[in-house]
């Protein structure tokens, strides 16, 4: 744990670059979570530069909101040429961009909120979506950068709230650990005793016939 924060402070006065530019990688669709470097990012301004919170924040906000408008580009710009991307046709089909483009033209603004918190090609599927239907991009950029401020925010206050209180969640953590390995071996110890009880009560039945 020591050597984690020790490496975390090592890169916190960079932090605000390199993660706005991992976050505009993640833009183009490579595997990058943008979860993991909100939630590190926070946990880095808890614990390194709380001094640089804000600074460090606004850095990933502007980071996660404009690396939307590089998958919303590739929709736009490419279309249905997308859907023979090998590494895009996991995630995005034709009968999943039909059904985020109903319901962001149904529901509005709200699929955005709710499309920032899901991970795992879904929400990328939702900006490619977007441009793929062609949503005007002040009207795309305007609902997503709403939506990003709540994701991102929520995100990165629990990374700094945990990082405030890693030593505490270590210790509790420990703790855990000894009562779930205590639980484990009582339950084996009750399967054994189970078993043979039930193997005894056999063999009792057996040598009274």
């Amino acid at each position: 744990m020591e050597f984690i924060y020790t490496s975390l402070c090592e890169i916190a006065p960079y932090s605000h670059i390199l993660f706005f530019f991992l976050l505009m990688l993640a833009g183009l669709n490579i595997p990058i979570s943008e979860d993991i470097i909100l939630l590190t990012g926070g946990a880095i301004a808890s614990t390194c530069i709380p001094e640089h919170t804000l600074r460090l924040y606004l850095w990933l906000y502007f980071g996660s909101w404009i690396s939307a408008w590089e998958v919303y580009w590739l929709g736009r710009l490419l279309g249905p040429k997308l859907y023979n991307v090998k590494f895009l046709a996991r995630f995005v089909t034709p009968c999943r961009v039909d059904k985020l483009h109903y319901y962001y033209e149904k529901f509005g603004v709200f699929v955005f909120l709710v499309g920032r918190f899901i991970p795992g090609g879904v929400r990328n599927a939702l900006f490619i979506s977007c441009g793929m239907g062609k949503m005007p991009f002040l009207k795309f950029i305007l609902r997503d950068g709403f939506a990003c401020i709540f994701s991102s925010l929520t995100i990165f206050s629990l990374g700094y709230w945990f990082g405030k209180n890693y030593e505490t969640l270590v210790k509790y953590s420990k703790t855990y650990n000894y009562i779930v390995i205590g639980l484990i071996v009582l339950l084996i110890l009750t399967s054994l005793g189970y078993l043979w009880y039930k193997k005894r009560e056999k063999d009792d039945k057996t040598t009274s016939q």
